[in-house]
């Protein structure tokens, strides 16, 4: 039994959240964006490892962590796992997407966005990036699509980009990172970022989701405070070059 229960017409188009039951009797929660699959709640492990991986390679306190695109919530609540972090910016473009998590409409992530350490902004990433002092964030997490080679909405390909990148570097501290996700391996997108940061990692993971398996992938940079090996590196201190 497929449901809606909630849905929108907006400015990004139609946003729905959909209930069904899998084939073990419990409930799956559905977010479909202008009628393409965004995510869902059966298999939520790389939203989540793309927190606790940028996390685990930030090795100071009273940190601040801006994460672009809420979905159904798992990255947020990720972060907010990790008792170092002071402030999660959460940036969102649509609307009732946040209102559906703000209340509950996903019993998994239920209470996330009630964390006082949560900021919530209805806003475009790139938008939101551009407000932000240089060195003021420790980790930028995005996944506001599913990837540059699978986009829901064609304007986001300029997330994936070297301009928007290299304002996402400016506004890291020394040994800040940058994360992507993915739904597929992306080579322009992985040089891109190791011609802004000087290298980049790419980790992948195989998931199974009701009988199929899938490829997800994670770019993560991070902000260093010297070239290596003289590889063009986005400084701690001084401008990137865009």
């Amino acid at each position: 039994m497929l449901e809606t229960i909630a849905y929108d017409e907006g400015p990004q188009g139609q946003v729905a959240l959909r209930r069904r039951t899998n084939d073990v009797g419990a409930d799956v929660y559905e977010l479909i964006v202008n009628g393409t699959f965004v995510m869902d709640t059966v298999e939520t492990s790389t939203e989540r490892l793309l927190a606790s991986e940028a996390l685990r390679r930030l090795h100071d306190d009273d940190l601040v962590v801006v994460v672009g695109g809420l979905g159904l919530g798992f990255t947020t609540r990720a972060v907010l796992s990790d008792e170092r972090v002071r402030r999660v910016e959460v940036v969102e473009l649509a609307r009732v997407v946040v209102d559906w998590v703000r209340a509950g409409l996903v019993p998994e992530t239920r209470g996330a966005l009630d964390d006082p350490r949560v900021r919530v902004h209805v806003a475009d990433i790139r938008a939101f990036v551009s407000t932000l002092e240089d060195t003021s964030v420790d980790a930028v997490l995005l996944d506001v699509d599913n990837g540059p080679e699978f986009l829901v909405h064609t304007a986001n390909q300029q997330v994936y980009e070297r301009p928007f990148l290299a304002a996402c570097a400016r506004t890291l501290r020394c040994g800040g990172v940058l994360g992507v996700w993915s739904a597929d391996r992306s080579g322009p997108l992985r040089e891109t970022l190791t011609n802004v940061f000087g290298a980049c990692e790419e980790l992948s993971r195989t998931v199974r989701r009701e009988g199929r398996v899938w490829d997800y992938y994670l770019y993560l940079a991070t902000r260093m405070p010297e070239p290596v090996d003289g590889a063009p590196r986005a400084r701690c201190a001084g401008e990137v070059t865009t």
